[in-house]
């Protein structure tokens, strides 16, 4: 007898009917360029606060209770468990990975395309008007790229190589490729080593920043004062872009806080 097929267990009606296909490259182009060079170094600072700092001390200090408790239990409850910290390990590699990544015809919000995206401006800049503050710039964005070069700095290419063999693929090189470990376990120090790397270097941009004239512009033409009907002057509350090192170490603490108290309530 035939077996019934696998079936959703929403209801037909409740999948959504979409009209027409995602945009293509050409106007994604467009439409990122459009957003700006300061909110594309903002969503960076954010992407590296909250998805990678915040998301791997997360899941560093609640796998650490997670783990232990698991060795005690039995059946279905263990099996959940170790699921709940297979999950968050898969989150915190990918979480850090955002912030070296490299694909996505350089629309993404990690920091060598942030560094990529100033030297841009800067190359422009100088094409038009050479200019000696504007090039030495350029030359230290440049050094700061390279502390975030994952062909030669040995934890971010860990980190590639777990979130393309295990956490964002179901690649099978891991069951053959012994490399670092990687076929067996997820080496902590090494992906907080990683995420030390990637503050750092937002950190040495921050410090760069008000040395230069036209990245200091950059940033302050992020966020300009728009004058409200009744005259007053309104500024946005932002990020400052300086505070990459102590929002990071504030990220840290409250997401082990966090941990510590979902912990305490699951189990």
């Amino acid at each position: 007898m035939k077996l019934s097929n696998f079936a959703s267990e929403f209801d037909p009606a409740d999948v959504p009917t979409i009209v027409g296909d995602p945009m293509i490259n050409d106007p994604l182009k467009v439409g990122v360029e459009a957003l700006g060079t300061a909110h594309r170094v903002d969503r960076s600072l954010l992407n590296l606060l909250t998805d990678a700092v915040h998301g791997y001390y997360f899941a560093k200090q609640a796998c650490l209770t997670l783990r232990a408790a698991a060795l005690t239990q039995e059946g279905h409850l263990r099996r959940g468990t170790e699921t709940v910290v297979q999950s968050l390990l898969r989150s915190a590699v990918i979480g850090i990975a955002t912030t070296i990544d490299l694909t996505g015809h350089g629309r993404t919000a990690s920091i060598p395309h942030a560094l990529e995206v100033l030297g841009e401006v800067l190359r422009r800049k100088i094409a038009q008007n050479p200019d000696d503050d504007a090039q030495a710039a350029l030359e230290l964005l440049g050094h700061i790229r390279l502390t975030t070069n994952v062909d030669t700095v040995l934890s971010l290419k860990y980190v590639r190589h777990l979130r393309n063999k295990w956490a964002g693929h179901a690649s099978l090189d891991r069951s053959i490729d012994p490399w670092a470990g990687a076929d067996t376990h997820v080496n902590l120090p090494l992906l907080e080593d990683a995420l030390a790397r990637m503050v750092n270097a937002f950190q040495d941009l921050a410090v760069l920043v008000p040395m230069s004239i036209d990245l200091k512009d950059i940033e302050q033409e992020g966020n300009p004062p728009r004058v409200l009907a009744d005259g007053a002057v309104e500024i946005e509350m932002k990020l400052g872009w300086a505070g990459a090192n102590a929002l990071s170490r504030a990220m840290r603490e409250l997401a082990k806080e966090a941990a510590v108290a979902f912990v305490e309530k699951v189990s």
